[in-house]
């Protein structure tokens, strides 16, 4: 089988294509333009270089949240769109899971952490189980940099854009030590979210598209804007 991932979670874009074990083609892009402006195109990048069409790719696997509202929507509204017009099935893997996948087999407490703006962080706490994956022990969350460090309560692994942002201000609050991942690995891999959905698809199966819906957390602006609290 395979599966086309999207993720456009974060700033850092990616879309690959995954047949069983074997990575077909992965692109992934941090840089200033939207993802409006660069994912069809790198979508058609990905398909050309990979020589596969749209109509062969059996799963479309995408990020659900959380990460920027924007990006979200443009992912998914893409991947809903591919896998109607090829009448295919969908699977969505929430993007901390993602994240968490980028350390595999970490001996210590796994925290991703992206950058939520509003000088807050969206993180989840990770442990890895014994063939490798991780599983996560924690609610996904919405809190300050300072709120996230009081929550390290033991030695704990630290990835993603949040943690890089907020670096300082995590460690100076924790109470433990608080080592931070290697610089390539702090943004999702697509490559990464084909395998999830693939073990995902083998457990529960597809979704039709409109049944897969984003995982935001916090609620947008426009829904606080709307709300008769604020």
């Amino acid at each position: 089988m395979i599966f086309l991932g999207i993720d456009t979670s974060t700033s850092c874009g990616s879309v690959a294509l995954v047949e069983e074990d074997r990575v077909l083609a992965e692109w992934s892009l941090n840089q200033p333009k939207s993802h409006s402006e660069r994912l069809l195109p790198g979508l058609a990048r990905l398909l050309e270089s990979a020589e596969v069409e749209i109509r062969q790719v059996d799963v479309v696997a995408a990020a659900t949240g959380p990460g920027s509202f924007t990006g979200l929507r443009i992912g998914l509204a893409t991947a809903k769109a591919l896998a109607m017009a090829a009448s295919r099935p969908m699977v969505g893997v929430p993007t901390l899971d993602l994240l968490a996948e980028n350390v595999p087999g970490s001996t210590l407490l796994v925290c991703p952490a992206l950058d939520a703006r509003k000088g807050q962080v969206f993180a989840a706490f990770y442990r890895s189980d014994a063939p490798g994956g991780s599983r996560r022990i924690s609610d996904y969350l919405c809190l300050t940099p300072e709120a996230l460090a009081e929550r390290l309560i033991e030695p704990t692994l630290l990835i993603g854009d949040g943690a890089l942002l907020y670096r300082d201000r995590i460690r100076s609050r924790a109470p433990h030590p608080v080592l931070f991942a290697p610089l390539e690995s702090h943004y999702p891999r697509a490559s990464a979210l084909c395998r999830l959905a693939r073990q995902k698809y083998e457990k529960e199966g597809g979704s039709p598209p409109g049944e897969i819906r984003a995982l935001y957390v916090r609620p947008s602006d426009a829904e606080l804007k709307r709300s008769p609290c604020h």
